[in-house]
């Protein structure tokens, strides 16, 4: 009896670990913690099922009872992983594992390994946490203690409130309980906000305006780190209740000109294309201080730039923006493209954002005004598009920690004008 209490106990903990194992690297490109611990918890369900239990089922059906779980997984989370071949590896890791998980010499092995793995990793990380600070890439550490040294900026980043929702948004506080309409926010990292606490993202500010005016609109921020109006208008389209009440705000430039860059190392090359490998190393990154350099490193590398990528870039941009627009008219909604803010369009440029701009180079203050010129155009032919490149001017001290994220103070401004752009638009009152 103790020895089946055992077996039981073994059995159990194997399979939650290879079920941890699973989910990690799917939790780390983007999905929730919350719905990361229930796929866990299911995927552990079918394992147990399949290869610990009584009526264990042969390796084939296994595979393909995975491969199932799998594609549901990915179909009920199609929002957050869009990408063709990261949908292809995430089966492809499942269905590994599952084949690992049923087989006790696979098992065997591979447990030895990821001890193995884990001890040496861990010897590797302690130097590194001795020996560098976070955010720790030699560009940004300079720009880190410029930006804390100096009264004329936003100081030094805090520890901000960061929570997503069910749908793996991020948190729009002060949210009407029974609105009547919505106003969808899609945008990358400088929707999301992630410099600030929940209450002062820009999304969140403009609910509590629009709670002021009675509107009745609920506020949904769709931003995601590194996305493109290319990435946001696939989101978009996943979006079956869209409604004439609906408001749907594209606030786009920054990343969308980043297109436009031929990166000199190859893996920054490749987050562009596929933004989950650069969610999944931001997200590590809190925990690792490898992870934190190579997210410094690989996400943020140097710049090139040709006419090629330039009219690319431009060519994708108007692209995503017709089909945004399209998608929305047809289901009676507004659409609403603004071309946002970012370090080069602020004026006047103060010592402060001068010295910070240095920081990137010469080529980044170059080619970041020549794309915006080419992207103005596209969106002015739209009936409700903003143009937000001043919303930043005169605002002291500047908001900007770096070329495109801002403080509280800067979300305000971007709130602000969202709110003046609904009301001169007449799409609220």
């Amino acid at each position: 009896m103790k020895s089946n209490r055992i077996d039981f106990f073994k059995g159990s903990s194997l399979v939650l670990i290879f079920s941890i194992l699973a989910m990690a690297p799917i939790w780390a490109s983007g999905l929730s913690s919350r719905r990361a611990v229930v796929y866990t918890f299911l995927f552990a369900a079918l394992s147990k099922l399949t290869n610990f239990s009584k009526i264990r089922i042969s390796p084939s059906l296994s595979c393909l009872a995975t491969f199932a779980f799998g594609s549901t997984l990915l179909w009920l989370e199609r929002a957050s992983f869009l990408h063709t071949p990261i949908r292809a590896i995430i089966i492809a890791w499942l269905v590994l594992l599952m084949i690992v998980a049923s087989n006790p010499k696979l098992r065997k092995l591979v447990s030895v390994n990821l001890l193995v793995f884990g001890v040496l990793f861990s010897f590797l990380e302690i130097p590194f946490r001795l020996l560098t600070s976070a955010q720790s890439s030699s560009q940004f550490q300079y720009i880190e203690l410029f930006r804390n040294s100096r009264a004329d900026g936003p100081g030094a980043l805090s520890q901000p409130v960061l929570n997503t929702n069910t749908n793996g948004l991020r948190v729009t506080t002060n949210q009407p309980s029974a609105p009547n309409g919505r106003v969808l926010i899609f945008g990358g990292s400088t929707t999301f906000c992630g410099e600030v606490s929940d209450q002062f993202t820009h999304p969140s500010i403009l609910q509590r305006m629009l709670n002021d005016r009675k509107s009745g609109l609920i506020v949904e921020n769709y931003g995601k780190s590194a996305a493109t109006a290319t990435d946001r208008v696939q989101v978009l389209k996943t979006i079956d209740d869209l409604s004439k009440d609906d408001i749907v705000i594209f606030y786009v430039g920054v990343n969308e000109s980043g297109t436009g860059f031929i990166q000199r190392d190859l893996p920054v090359g490749l987050i562009s294309k596929i933004p989950e490998l650069g969610n999944a190393l931001q997200k590590i990154s809190k925990y690792s201080r490898i992870a934190d350099i190579l997210f410094r490193k690989f996400v943020f590398g140097g710049i090139e730039i040709s006419d090629s990528s330039k009219l690319k870039a431009e060519t994708d941009f108007r692209k995503a923006i017709e089909e945004a627009e399209s998608f929305t008219s047809k289901a009676g909604a507004k659409f609403v493209p603004v071309l946002q803010a970012n370090l080069f369009t602020r004026n006047p440029s103060t010592e402060y954002d001068q010295t910070l701009a240095k920081m990137y180079g010469n080529e980044l203050g170059v080619v970041m005004p020549e794309m915006y010129e080419r992207l103005l155009p596209v969106i002015s032919n739209y009936k409700y598009f903003g143009d937000a490149r001043a919303v930043m001017d005169n605002l002291e001290p500047s908001p900007y920690f770096d070329w495109m994220h801002v403080n509280a103070a800067g979300d305000q401004r971007i709130a602000t004008f969202l709110e003046n752009l609904l009301l001169e638009k007449s799409l609220i009152k």
